[in-house]
């Protein structure tokens, strides 16, 4: 288990070394991201609804996936009063939202197999309906940051929430999958062999990703608020798991996997919504990176600790 984990973590240190080998450039982390979000990680979704058994009782785990990624947008929100906007933006957008599909689900498969993959989708279906575009367009709207604040039509509010929504192919792979499984609709076997490959891919991928994101943040406030975001989800991730494992119908196995999703680390959207309204690449890169490692050492000790 701890050379499972360890090889995950080698790949992000391998990936790092690499670009700053000058391998790879400062933006070829798009290239990775770009083959994650469009190619591995919908294979690997696609690939965890195939392969595993699946009721309805599991829509539970949607709802409560989206009550863990909105809730504590409001709570931040709260609790940041007193710092400059666009730090309060960075901390509601980091503290909020949970990195399933693209890091708990290659780290779940890894460290338990490919029966972790569907309660952790099915999370993230959930999750996905926040991170995906509404938390942009909430914390636009809390803080008073661009188009939100302006008196836009109610209609081109939602047309431009709807086209952030159907632009992610992650998300749109989440929701026919979400269709099929309500119809009953099986997936054939050709297409499982077909999307195999990629999704075996997902777990090296994200972890390169992570690597080539990374990058530490030169001034001392940006690290402060780094801390801050740290203590925010360690909070966070605490109040999630418990609520997960004592409130959720399941067994042990599908809970534990709840403790997983609750230590994921900070969104990649983010990272990318921190860049668009902060202008602070690396500080939203950085934050991936910390809390990724910290979630990956966090998920190892549960996964040694709770039986699943």
């Amino acid at each position: 288990m701890l050379f499972q984990s360890g090889s995950l973590l080698l790949v992000i240190v391998a990936a790092y070394a690499l670009k700053h080998l000058h391998v790879f450039s400062d933006r070829d982390y798009r290239v990775a991201q770009g083959l994650v979000f469009n190619l591995t990680l919908p294979c690997a979704i696609v690939m965890s609804f195939a392969t595993n058994e699946h009721d309805m009782s599991m829509l539970w785990i949607v709802l409560f996936g989206f009550l863990c990624a909105l809730i504590p947008m409001f709570i931040v929100f709260l609790g940041s009063r007193g710092d400059e906007t666009r730090y309060r933006a960075y901390q509601i957008l980091n503290a909020s939202g949970l990195n399933l599909g693209a890091f708990c689900l290659p780290v779940a498969q890894t460290l338990i197999g490919p029966a972790a993959g569907l309660p952790v989708v099915m999370m993230d279906i959930g999750n996905a309906m926040v991170a995906t575009a509404l938390a942009l367009t909430l914390t636009k709207g809390l803080l008073h940051m661009g188009d939100a604040a302006q008196s836009l039509p109610l209609g081109l509010k939602v047309r431009s929430v709807a086209r952030d929504f159907l632009s992610s192919t992650s998300f749109d792979t989440y929701m026919l999958m979400l269709i099929l499984m309500v119809a009953h609709v099986t997936i054939p076997q050709w297409i499982v062999s077909l999307v195999t490959p990629f999704a075996n891919a997902n777990a090296f991928m994200t972890m390169a990703m992570i690597g080539l994101m990374m990058e530490i943040p030169a001034e001392r406030k940006d690290r402060m608020e780094l801390l801050k975001v740290i203590a925010w989800r360690a909070l966070f991730a605490v109040l999630i798991g418990a609520a997960g494992w004592t409130l959720l119908p399941f067994d042990e196995h599908i809970r534990g996997i709840m403790l997983l999703c609750a230590a994921s680390p900070v969104t990649i959207f983010s990272t990318k919504f921190t860049d668009s309204l902060t202008g602070n690449p690396k500080l939203a890169g950085f934050s991936l990176t910390v809390t990724g490692v910290l979630g990956l050492i966090a998920m190892t000790v549960i996964h040694a600790v709770v039986s699943m």
